[in-house]
């Protein structure tokens, strides 16, 4: 089969932008933390600090003493949307992006007459010429390439940093020997353990297996699909449709109390309610959740008809927030859901108008308007108030923030 696609894998991109943007840090083990104190955790680190066993989800102290000379540096999401961009407009002089996969992956097709790997090369190494000469050469990139999509992108992340890995039909399964269960695209530890059960620990015996043992294990067709994905096949997926949309927010020790973490809550809330109208969806659900201590949690979820308007969820959490128990201890993290997703396209209106407030959604959109002018704690409801200056931008694994919606 002929090599078909180019996935893009920014190396350790949110550490890497750090040291780009600060020059300081280049060369420096470098640990990025959503907020600086004492208990939270790096959720990205430098190569200098993976030397160190510094790793996403280590906690502060501990990066602290596995590389005492680690330099932790507070997030900043939004340069690391812009970089994304100015990144994404350097592949695309190259290479046409078909789908940002996230802020750090992205993929495009070869056209036909260059699907060889002298060529393919030839694209890679203008990518990383462009991106070194206008962007920084801090900003290092691997890819994979191959066949289709699945064994492109594990390809990618095979030889980082700064790798670039060919997967020829010739090739695999051996070239994958070195790799584990777990570092395969979409096996996690539910699923090692559910092929382990069926005698596979190995991409060898994964490959060995039959069609029907994999659609077996995975209980589907999505067994089926891998079963073609992992000989090179291109496999048509179905798009997958949205099913909710989320916020969560670790709170500083000065948040740590009831009525703090409300205000953060509301506050999450009322940005959820924000990117759902900027989104064109409509939510049938509202979960809220805290967690305690950074160890127990307590959830509530309610539904109701399919609405777009803040108050109406603004509403629903306080309703929930009531039924929490006392005496469960000083809460460390506070999340909200918004589910039930429905497009609006898909919209059925209801029969009766108290089901739905025109002038208020009319209102929600003038202050979303404004926020998008002036930054997000322009206008908001006053519960929020006391957590206005909690819960910045955020970045996901799949989402990459709308700079418009998150303007701080």
């Amino acid at each position: 089969m002929p090599l078909r696609y180019i996935f893009v894998d920014l190396d350790s991109y949110f550490a890497s932008c750090e040291q780009h943007l600060q020059p300081r840090l280049r060369g420096r083990p470098v640990g990025v933390v959503p907020g600086m104190n004492e208990g939270t955790c790096c959720i990205a680190a430098s190569y200098e600090a993976k030397a160190f066993g510094v790793k996403t989800g280590t906690g502060v102290r501990e990066a602290r003493f596995l590389c005492p000379q680690i330099t932790l540096v507070e997030a900043q999401p939004r340069r690391y949307v812009e970089l994304h961009h100015q990144i994404k407009d350097a592949v695309e002089r190259h290479l046409h992006v078909i789908e940002v996969k996230s802020i750090d992956e992205m993929y495009g097709e070869l056209p036909s007459h260059h699907r060889n790997e002298a060529d393919a090369r030839r694209i890679v190494e203008d990518i990383r010429a462009d991106i070194a000469a206008e962007i920084g050469p801090s900003l290092s990139s691997s890819y994979g390439i191959g066949p289709n999509i699945l064994l492109s992108k594990v390809a990618s992340g095979m030889n980082k940093p700064s790798g670039t890995t060919f997967i020829h039909d010739h090739s695999w399964p051996g070239c994958f020997s070195a790799l584990k269960l777990r570092d395969w695209y979409g096996i996690g530890k539910n699923m090692e353990r559910r092929l382990a059960a069926h005698g596979i620990r190995t991409i060898e015996q994964l490959y060995a297996a039959s069609c029907r043992e994999l659609r077996h294990i995975w209980g589907g067709i999505d067994g089926e699909r891998l079963f073609a994905e992992l000989r090179g096949a291109e496999v048509e997926r179905p798009p997958t449709r949205r099913r909710n949309l989320s916020h969560s927010h670790v709170l500083p020790p000065r948040k740590r109390t009831r009525s703090g973490a409300f205000a953060v809550l509301n506050r999450l809330t009322q940005k959820a309610a924000t990117r759902l109208r900027h989104e064109a969806f409509f939510a049938a659900s509202v979960e809220i959740g805290v967690r305690y201590d950074f160890q127990s949690k307590w959830t509530a979820e309610t539904h109701f008809f399919e609405t777009q308007e803040t108050a109406v969820f603004l509403k629903m959490i306080r309703k929930l927030w009531e039924t929490m128990p006392e005496g469960l201890g000083d809460p460390t993290q506070v999340w909200v859901v918004l589910g039930g997703l429905l497009p609006v396209e898909q919209d059925c209106p209801p029969l009766f108008d108290e089901w739905r407030d025109e002038r208020r959604l009319r209102l929600d959109r003038a202050m979303d308007a404004l926020n998008r002018r002036y930054g997000t704690r322009c206008l908001y409801y006053a519960a929020a108030h006391e957590g206005r200056d909690e819960a910045p931008m955020r970045i996901s694994f799949t989402h990459v923030p709308d700079l418009e919606v998150e303007r701080d």
